[in-house]
C-alpha cells in the first residue's frame, strides 16, 4: 500500500503514540462514506451510525498486532457503548468463514464489516494495519492511529471526541 493522501493522513493524527489532546490541532475531514457487508450479511453504511462517535478498525486475522489489540477494543466497546459510541471493525480478509470463526474465538461482540476488495480501506488511505480512525458524531475524522492502539490511548481519544 501507498503512503495515505495528505488530508486523510493529518486528519486528527495521533501515530506514534502521541497524546490524544494533539488531535485538536489538526483538521476534523469528512469521513468518506461507504456501504459494506456485516458478518450476518447485513448491509452496512458509516452513515448508519449518524450521531454517534465511531471507532473505525482496519484489521485482518493474519495481522499478529490486530488480533493483539482486538480484546483491548472490546474491553473499550463494552465501557463506551451505553455513551453514544460504536466500534466497527473492518476486515480485509477475503475468508468471511476464517474471520467468523475468530471473531468466535476472541469473544468480539462489536460491529465486523468485511472489506475484502480492500475497497474502504483504499478510500481511507490505509497502508499499515492495524489502523484506526474516530469519526465524531457529525461524520467527521477527530483522530487516527496507526499500528496497535493502546487502551488509554483509545480512552483519551473516546472521552476528547464525546467533549467536543
Amino acid at each position: 500500500m501507498t503512503e495515505p493522501p495528505e488530508e486523510i493522513g493529518r486528519a486528527g493524527s495521533q501515530s506514534g503514540g502521541g497524546s490524544a489532546e494533539g488531535s485538536s490541532s489538526s483538521p476534523a475531514i469528512p469521513a468518506p462514506e461507504f456501504t459494506l457487508n456485516s458478518l450476518d450479511g447485513r448491509e452496512v453504511s458509516l452513515s448508519d451510525f449518524r450521531g454517534k462517535v465511531v471507532v473505525l478498525n482496519f484489521w485482518a486475522t493474519w495481522c499478529g498486532t490486530c488480533r493483539a489489540e482486538m480484546p483491548n477494543l472490546e474491553r473499550a466497546y463494552q465501557a463506551y457503548k451505553d455513551k453514544n459510541v460504536e466500534l466497527v471493525g473492518i476486515s480485509m480478509d477475503t475468508d468471511t468463514q476464517l474471520v467468523e470463526s475468530f471473531v468466535k474465538e476472541v469473544g468480539v461482540t462489536y460491529t465486523i464489516l468485511l472489506d475484502p476488495s480492500h475497497r474502504v480501506a483504499s478510500d481511507y488511505a490505509i497502508w499499515a494495519l492495524p489502523s484506526t480512525y474516530i469519526v465524531d458524531e457529525k461524520g467527521m475524522i477527530v483522530g487516527s492511529e496507526i499500528g496497535q492502539l493502546a487502551e488509554s490511548m483509545l480512552k483519551n481519544m473516546l472521552d476528547q471526541a464525546l467533549e467536543e
